[in-house]
């Protein structure tokens, strides 16, 4: 495989967030409620922030997201401005399935070049699974943001 990890700002992003508490995989039941309280009005693909997660149980701490420039009008959704930052970038195209292996790579990466990251870092929803057709998991393209901690 063909991987390109770089080192890019990212801009400041407003979105629509919802803490979510649990395992990971059950945290797109609760994504539909964020888009819900904004009318589906996004300006920007969705993404989930992780905080931190346990890698044995798969139970994280995290934030569900949609950019937006909606005022939410549901209990539990704030709105929110993640910071312009300079992170570790790469683009994971295919099947979730795969990215534990992608996570295995960038951790490499992160390795042998010394970096030093924060959380919370991000998945970004490029294209994934439709609400009512799945489409494609092969061509599902999905954004990992890790930000960097700064040399002062």
């Amino acid at each position: 495989m063909n991987y390109k990890i770089e080192i890019k700002n990212i801009e400041s992003v407003t979105a629509a967030t919802m803490s979510y508490n649990g395992p990971m995989t059950e945290a797109t039941k609760y994504f539909p409620n964020v888009f819900k309280s904004i009318k589906g009005k996004s300006n920007g693909a969705p993404f989930f922030c992780y905080h931190n997660v346990d890698q044995e149980t798969g139970i994280g701490k995290m934030e569900l997201c949609v950019p937006t420039s909606e005022t939410p009008n549901r209990m539990g959704v704030t709105i929110k401005e993640f910071p312009k930052t300079k992170a570790l970038f790469f683009t994971h195209i295919g099947s979730y399935n795969n990215l534990p292996k992608t996570y295995e790579m960038i951790f490499k990466y992160i390795h042998e070049n010394n970096l030093t990251i924060k959380t919370p870092w991000r998945e970004v929803f490029i294209k994934g699974p439709g609400m009512l057709i799945k489409g494609n998991p092969d061509k599902y393209i999905t954004e990992i943001i890790f930000p960097l901690k700064s040399e002062e």
